[in-house]
């Protein structure tokens, strides 16, 4: 097995706990699937379950320190909300990329507008907030020239545990990549 092999394998042992359980579980039947043979399955098996474990929580808990920075906001409304859907989240989906806090993020508002409204979690704009919350990353992007998003509630405006739904429009826009993101806010 060649450095990038095990790489590869290590990266899935670390990042996906299905992939872990399945491995620890039955070494030589996933790694024939990896076209591993009995012995490298056996040698990857030799490294502790319970170490493997601890590692990729503590990958997973940075991981979710980052997005928390990104989405400050839905963070505090959400509270342990957040966390506990980070964890559900995190179980499917692993960041690739050069920008990967930042699509990291991206990728959970999107997990948390389509949970939070499958499930109904409180509050009513919390999928408001996220959109807002993720737009702004969007924007960011140098390439982006403007963004309009309406919204049901005031979320760029208020920051209360109460909003009554009042329709609202932002705007992102910058006149060229080298300039600053501006940004608009207005209820109707």
């Amino acid at each position: 097995m060649g450095l990038a092999q095990t790489q590869e394998v290590l990266a899935q042992l670390y990042t996906n706990t299905e992939f872990r359980e399945r491995f620890f579980a039955n070494p030589e039947t996933v790694g024939a699937e990896l076209e591993l043979s009995c012995d490298e399955a056996q040698k990857l098996a030799q490294v502790s379950a319970q170490e493997v474990n601890v590692f990729a929580n503590s990958l997973k808990w940075k991981r979710l320190r980052e997005v928390r920075e990104q989405l400050p906001r839905t963070a505090r409304t959400l509270g342990k909300n957040f966390t506990a859907l980070f964890w559900r989240y995190a179980q499917t989906h692993v960041p690739k990329g050069i920008k990967k806090h930042r699509e990291d993020a991206i990728a959970f508002a999107n997990f948390i507008a389509r949970v939070t409204q499958e499930e109904n979690i409180d509050p009513p704009w919390i999928s408001d907030l996220v959109r807002y919350e993720k737009t702004w990353l969007l924007a960011y992007e140098p390439t982006r020239r403007l963004i309009v998003c309406w919204f049901h509630y005031p979320v760029g405006i208020a920051s209360s545990d109460t909003m009554n739904r009042q329709l609202t429009i932002a705007i992102w826009f910058r006149f060229s990549k080298l300039l600053q993101l501006r940004h608009i806010v207005r209820s109707l």
